[in-house]
């Protein structure tokens, strides 16, 4: 019986053995640079994380020694120059369906380990939310819109950081100015433009969009088709990226002096007697040729076992993103778009992000241009824009964006 019970007991510990020795060990521990292979998972498990995106509202981390430190909402508003933060928007339908925004925010004097640390931590959020959140890039003085919208009383920039942080408050009361260009004569084109005066012209459209105001301004010369694409695009801006909140106003040639003052005072200088002559817009064919050639659009797949870049044929059409791939909208004069399909693996996923990122210092962008990761069913008007057709969710015909 003692050499029965010996051989039981052996025969155990090695059925046991493998069982040991195969078992997931817990994620654990804090990020501590930015090549920790676990940094990924460890920001997903992180305890400060807990509880994110649970409710409706607006949660905050700034980054310290690679941790993200919730930030009391009495300080919302306020970041230092020499940090990087995280800002989570929730939001939350009729339904109680919840839905996320990822910004992480980096400061004008921010070391690489915080700003490399809260990209790492955004990936890792949005992990929590099986890649359901649109992230978004920011820089201290270039914000988006949607990100300046969680702080009605504007941006407070702090002097310092997380090891000198100073008590001088410098409020930020600028706001960001997108400005798109309405141009063309048989296949209008829109594109986004540097948001000061002297991209205008008297031949073309141009929509400003600044707080909750939308403005429309139709040059003297502008085509009636090219109008028609103008309020059609300010249309779905309102009702898309302001949530149906925006105000669009028409600046044409029946409008009072004021309104129009109105126009360039929110644009920040000019007037309507010094707007360029036509000419200054160049050939309407000639822009429309420009705008197919330099928007690109990229398919990524790991579809053979290695991930793949792709350029994908133009015209852009929706049917193009497959619900399996992740894609890159490089818009050159606007925004870095990754949209992401709802059966793309993570693989393909981060491989979108890191190239769209690295588009930004290749090709020199102006510091307004943001990378923005959108989830398959969450493409804002300004996306949609860029495809020749295009039809939500719902639509019983395709309309022409």
């Amino acid at each position: 019986m003692r050499v029965l019970a010996i051989l039981l007991l052996v025969a155990a510990a090695v059925y046991a053995s493998p069982r040991s020795a195969t078992r997931t060990q817990p994620v654990t521990g804090q990020i501590t640079s930015l090549t920790d292979k676990d940094a990924r998972s460890k920001a997903r498990v992180h305890p400060a994380f807990a509880n994110a995106g649970r409710v409706a509202g607006v949660e905050i981390w700034r980054i310290q020694d690679f941790e993200p430190v919730p930030v009391a909402a009495s300080d919302f508003g306020k970041f230092y120059k020499g940090d990087s933060y995280i800002v989570l928007k929730t939001t939350a339908d009729k339904r109680n369906n919840l839905s996320w925004n990822i910004h992480y925010w980096i400061g004008s004097e921010s070391t690489q380990d915080e700003s490399g640390a809260a990209a790492i931590l955004t990936v890792g959020l949005d992990d929590k939310f099986n890649g359901a959140a649109v992230q978004h890039r920011e820089v201290l003085g270039q914000e988006s819109q949607l990100f300046k919208g969680y702080f009605p009383s504007a941006l407070t920039y702090l002097p310092g950081g997380h090891a000198s942080g100073f008590n001088h408050v410098v409020t930020n009361a600028g706001a960001e100015k997108r400005l798109i260009q309405i141009k063309g004569k048989r296949n209008v084109r829109t594109r986004q433009v540097d948001p000061l005066f002297s991209s205008m012209n008297k031949g073309d459209c141009f929509i400003l969009d600044v707080g909750n105001d939308i403005y429309v301004y139709q040059g003297d010369a502008a085509k009636r088709v090219e109008k028609l694409k103008a309020v059609s695009v300010a249309n779905q801006i309102r009702d898309q990226d302001h949530n149906g909140r925006g105000r669009v106003e028409i600046i044409d040639q029946f409008s009072s002096d004021v309104d129009v003052q109105k126009f360039f005072t929110a644009l920040g200088s000019g007037t309507k007697d010094l707007v360029p002559e036509e000419s200054a817009g160049g050939d309407d064919q000639a822009f429309e040729r420009n705008e197919e050639a330099t928007v690109t659009l990229s398919e990524v797949s790991d579809s053979t076992g290695k991930a793949k870049v792709t350029a994908l044929a133009k015209p852009l059409r929706q049917e193009q993103l497959k619900p399996q791939e992740s894609y890159i909208l490089d818009t050159v004069s606007g925004s870095v778009y990754v949209w992401t399909g709802k059966q793309s693996t993570e693989r393909e996923k981060n491989e979108a992000m890191t190239k769209a990122q690295a588009l930004l210092s290749a090709k020199n962008y102006p510091s307004w241009v943001h990378v923005v990761k959108i989830p398959q069913g969450t493409e804002p008007a300004v996306f949609k824009q860029y495809f020749a057709t295009w039809r939500d969710g719902g639509m019983s015909h395709t309309r022409l964006v």
